[in-house]
C-alpha cells in the first residue's frame, strides 16, 4: 500500500508543509511492515524559507481482526524513528526513537460507524548534538475519533494528543482534525482534513491531504 501525504500547518506567522510518502508492505493478512520518509519538509522557523528532507520511520504491526466479534479489532505496533532531518533547520526532531502502540476499533451497525483510536509513547533513546534547551523528551499520545460512512466514502471527525509534561519537557500538543474520505476506486481513496490547534503551542490551523493506493493482494 503507498500512502502519499501533503501537510501544511501555520502558527502565527510560522508556516510548516510536508510532503511525505508511506509504503506498506502485508507479510501476511495479521502482520504488515512500513517505512514512512518526510520526503519535502519547508519551513520558515528559524528565518528565510529553507527546503530539506526531514525525519524518518519503519515501523511494524500485528493485527487481531476479530476479537470478540467481528466488528471489533485489536493491533500492537511499534515503530522506531531516525533524525535523517536536520534539526537546526526545524526539520526534523532530532531525536532516535522508539514508539509502541495499541491500535483499537469497533464497528457499529455493520461498518457504518467505527471507532478508533491509538495510544503509544514516544521513548526517545538517543538523540543529535543540539541546544539543551531542544533537547526531546519521552511523549505521551492518544489519538481518537469515528467515522461515518457518507455518500462515496467516510465522514470522521479525531482528536490528537501528545505531551511530554510527565517526562521533564514542557509542552502539550492538542488538536481535532474533520476530514472526509473519499473511495474514488477499489484500490484507490483521498483524504482531506483540516486539522485545529486546541493549544498555545499546536499549529493554529492547517491542511492534510492523503492518497493512499492499495497494489496486490484482495480489493475490499
Amino acid at each position: 500500500m503507498l500512502v502519499t501525504g501533503l501537510w501544511y500547518m501555520r502558527h502565527s506567522r510560522d508556516r510548516d508543509a510536508l510532503l511525505t510518502q508511506k509504503i506498506e508492505w502485508g507479510i501476511s493478512d495479521q502482520l504488515q511492515v512500513s517505512t514512512f520518509i518526510h520526503v519535502v519538509h519547508s519551513s520558515n522557523l528559524t528565518g528565510p524559507t529553507l527546503v530539506g528532507t526531514g525525519d524518518s520511520e519503519v515501523g511494524a504491526r500485528y493485527t487481531w481482526a476479530s476479537v470478540g466479534s467481528r466488528f471489533t479489532h485489536v493491533a500492537v505496533a511499534l515503530d522506531a524513528g531516525f533524525p535523517t532531518g536536520d534539526p537546526a533547520k526545524r526539520f526534523g526532531e532530532g531525536a532516535y526513537t522508539v514508539s509502541p502502540s495499541l491500535l483499537l476499533s469497533h464497528e457499529l451497525q455493520n461498518g457504518k460507524y467505527q471507532m478508533f483510536s491509538t495510544t503509544g509513547v514516544d521513548l526517545v533513546m538517543d538523540h543529535r548534538k543540539m541546544e539543551v534547551a531542544e533537547v526531546p523528551h519521552h511523549a505521551l499520545f492518544s489519538n481518537s475519533g469515528v467515522t461515518v460512512h457518507a455518500i462515496h466514502g467516510w465522514a470522521a471527525a479525531e482528536l490528537s494528543v501528545s505531551s511530554n509534561r510527565w517526562a521533564g519537557g514542557n509542552d502539550t500538543q492538542m488538536a481535532v482534525t474533520p476530514s472526509y474520505i473519499w473511495r474514488f476506486r477499489r484500490r484507490a481513496e483521498l483524504l482531506f482534513g483540516v486539522p485545529v490547534g486546541l493549544t498555545g503551542s499546536t499549529d493554529h490551523i492547517g491542511g492534510v491531504f492523503k492518497l493512499t493506493f492499495e497494489a496486490g493482494g484482495k480489493a475490499e
